[in-house]
This record gives structure tokens, C-alpha cells and sequence, in this order.
């Protein structure tokens, strides 16, 4: 039976004769390291027990594996990691022979749902086997077939973990829709910062008020108080608009704080799905992820679970005056199209009562206010 090696630390400064009196009693020592106040010796888990029965007066501990069982210890500390590994390669072998996506490149819905149907039935899916060109071909010809009258042209490819399918569709011209009569109007109560006329009649000018629903460009021609033609106004309208944005922020605020406590895990991701190797054991965590292999839609990553807890502090008013700006202003914000912006804020009421400061911000905007209506 093969002994169990290990390193003993001895804690002393006279090593040599430490050395010397375990040699006189058959310790077999297989390597030596002297430490400042402290000799490493490499022997077997037998003459260990020995040693500390023979040293009373010394500090011996066993300082750690040698050999097999230091892999084995190597093993048990990065489990976790080897496991993950192991596992992360079985499934790139597996995965490298699946379909993980169809992507059908036509604008309109029905047709994708129409090739994927036929796909389906001739086992292309996700999560299925790859099939060979020729069958792939065989395929091909036999959807065309079947949907002759709406299919032109069909390829299907692979592009690594993604069944790609181009099409082209068998359609029919339509003609263009033109609008004979149509006037511009307000879709909100602004006022007219610019406006450029494409065609029709101004009925407002810049500076001007105008309320939801009002004409800002009319369709209709006229000559001596009489229509003598009717055209579909067009133009760019931007006027600025006002709103009163109210925003409750309270004094005393939650917020997080890691502990350092941080865990590793693994996870597989499949399109825009994720899926964790191992169970994580952090409640309350942010993770952070390590990409490892990535290959079109398919992921494998190391996650950094970091683990926090949740705490609680007090504001000062000019931060919370300062939050709550903030807040009303991403508010508008979000409504606004990359054209239109925020011209100018001003706060009109700021109180605060029970711990909670109140504002009410007013903010106007620069706004694309035209809409065309068909008559």
C-alpha cells in the first residue's frame, strides 16, 4: 500500500539539529526546506504521527499534501471549475451537430412562419440534428414544390449553430397609394418653433399658438374665398411644447453594498435564453460573466456571483433636489423621438414634508407637432 506524503512544518530555529535528532530515530525524510523560524520536512503520514509524539516540545502541524493526494487536494479545491470545464466541453461536442436557430430572411411575418412549418416537417428545428447538403437540397425542392404559388426562390445554408433560409417571395405589384386631400394639423397645444412647406397652404406662421387639432397646413387651394384645387399637404411642423412633471422623492433611500463574498458558476446561452450549470448559493448577488466560447448565439460563460447586501441611508435635500430633477427630465425624455429635445427646465414648487421632498418641474420641448390628416 502506497503511504500517504506530506509536508510538516516544525516551528524552531535550531534546524539542524531537528534534522539530526529525527534521522537518530529513522524518520524517513524524502526533501528538506529551512524557513525563517520554521523547518519543512517531506516525509510519510506514519513517521509523522512519530514526530509529534517524539518532539513534544515543538510546534508540528501538518503544512500540507504532497504527491497524489496534493492533486487531490488541487481537485477538490477547483471542483467546481473542473466540473464546468469537463461539462463545457461534452457540449460543444454535442452542440456543434444541433440546430440552435432558424433565422428565415423575409420581411413579413407570415412567410417566416410558412418556412417554419415546412422546416418543421422535415425535423428542422432548433435542438434537432444537422442534415447533410444533399438531403438540405432535397428539402429545398420539395418546399418549393408545395408552395409554388408563393414561394420563388429558396436556399437554405448552414452558418455555424444557425440554420439560415433565404427566400424570395412570388408577389404582385401593387400600386402606389396617393392621397388626393389631406391637411397637416396639431397633434399637440404648442407653440410653432419652424416650419418648412412642402406643399398646400400655410394657415399659421412661426410664433403662432395653436391647440391639438388645429390646421397648420391645409390641403385646400383657394383663389378669391373660393377651392379651386384640392392637394395633400406635406411639411415639417416643430413647435414647443409644455409640460408640468410632479416627482416624489423621499429623504431616506435603500442601496446596496457587496460583502466580498463572491462565487463562481457557469452558464449556457442559447439565442436570448440562459441556462446555469450549477445551483448558485448567494442569495442576494450581481453577476458578471466571462465569456469562454462564443459561436454565433451560443454562449458558454463563467458567472462571477458577487454577493451584497441591501442598506439603507439618508439624503440630503440637495441631493434629493437634484434626484428629483433628474427624474422628471428622463420622464419627458423617454417620449421624445432622436429629433426632438428638452429646451429648457425651471422647478416651480419644491416643499419638503414627512421625510419626502416634493417638486413640480416645469420643462418645455422641442417637438415634431405635424400630422398629416386624409380626407
Amino acid at each position: 500500500m502506497n503511504k500517504k506524503i506530506i509536508w510538516v512544518k516544525i516551528i524552531t530555529d535550531n534546524y539542524y539539529q531537528v534534522l539530526f535528532r529525527l534521522n537518530s530515530i529513522g524518520i524517513v525524510i524524502y526533501d528538506n526546506i529551512i524557513k525563517d523560524k520554521y523547518l519543512l520536512i517531506k516525509t510519510n503520514y506514519e513517521d509523522y504521527l512519530r514526530i509529534t509524539k517524539y518532539l513534544i516540545s515543538y510546534k508540528v502541524t501538518i503544512y500540507k499534501n504532497a504527491g497524489i493526494y496534493l492533486i487531490k487536494d488541487i481537485i477538490k479545491k477547483y471542483i467546481v471549475f473542473i466540473i464546468g470545464i469537463i461539462i463545457s466541453v461534452i457540449l460543444l461536442i454535442v452542440v456543434n451537430n444541433l440546430i440552435f436557430k432558424i433565422e428565415v430572411n423575409s420581411p413579413k411575418k407570415e412567410i417566416q412562419l410558412l418556412l417554419k412549418r415546412e422546416l418543421k416537417k422535415y425535423n428542422l428545428d432548433t435542438l434537432k440534428l444537422k442534415k447533410s447538403h444533399k438531403k438540405i437540397e432535397e428539402i429545398v425542392e420539395k418546399i418549393l414544390e408545395n408552395n409554388k404559388d408563393t414561394l420563388e426562390w429558396l436556399e437554405i445554408k448552414y452558418d455555424g449553430l444557425i440554420l439560415v433560409v433565404n427566400v424570395t417571395e412570388k408577389t404582385k405589384v401593387k400600386d402606389e397609394e396617393v392621397y388626393e386631400h389631406c391637411h397637416v394639423i396639431a397633434t399637440k397645444d404648442a407653440k410653432i418653433s419652424s416650419l418648412n412647406i412642402y406643399r398646400g397652404v400655410a394657415l399659421k406662421e412661426v410664433n403662432d399658438y395653436v391647440n391639438k387639432g388645429d390646421i397648420i397646413l391645409s390641403g385646400d387651394i383657394m383663389h378669391n374665398e373660393e377651392v379651386k384645387n384640392l392637394v395633400c399637404a406635406s411639411g415639417e411642423v416643430y413647435g414647443e411644447v409644455w409640460y408640468k412633471v410632479k416627482v416624489t422623492i423621499p429623504l431616506i433611500e435603500n442601496y446596496i453594498e457587496y460583502t466580498g463574498k463572491n462565487r463562481y458558476n457557469f452558464n449556457i446561452k442559447i439565442n436570448d435564453n440562459k441556462y446555469k450549470i450549477l445551483k448558485s448559493r448567494i442569495k442576494n448577488k450581481k453577476e458578471e460573466e466571462i465569456s469562454l466560447y462564443k459561436l454565433n448565439d451560443f454562449e458558454i460563460n463563467l458567472v462571477k456571483e458577487k454577493e451584497y447586501v441591501t442598506k439603507v441611508r439618508e439624503l440630503s435635500e440637495e441631493e434629493a433636489y437634484t434626484k428629483g430633477i433628474n427624474l422628471a427630465l428622463e420622464k419627458i425624455n423617454l417620449t421624445l423621438a432622436e429629433d426632438e429635445e428638452i429646451i429648457l427646465k425651471k422647478v416651480l414648487k419644491n416643499t419638503v414634508n414627512d421625510s419626502t421632498i416634493y417638486l413640480e418641474v416645469f420643462i418645455v420641448t422641442k417637438e415634431n407637432i405635424g400630422y398629416v390628416l386624409v380626407l
